[in-house]
């Protein structure tokens, strides 16, 4: 796919918006709630890794950072808890 919009860029000099929404098409959707999860699960691992804390804890560090966050954060990491 990249090629070809490398192709086409090089020799059309039409608009590139079909081959962008091609593009687009082919990757997934990441909600906002996975990625949040995905961050979350990054900074205990290297929390984790980096301190060398007992899962207490983590556990104790984890609920205080989840409270100094946004309620739209808080409530994105609730339900990326409950779908995984």
């Amino acid at each position: 796919m990249m090629l070809s919009v490398a192709q086409r860029r090089n020799t059309d000099d039409k608009t590139l918006c079909e081959l962008f929404f091609c593009l687009m098409d082919e990757l997934d959707d990441i909600t906002f709630s996975q990625s949040m999860q995905i961050i979350m699960n990054a900074l205990m691992d290297s929390v984790m890794e980096y301190f060398h804390i007992t899962e207490q804890e983590l556990e104790k560090f984890t609920a205080s950072f989840i409270q100094r966050l946004p309620k739209y954060m808080q409530e994105a990491l609730k339900y990326g808890q409950s779908a995984a």
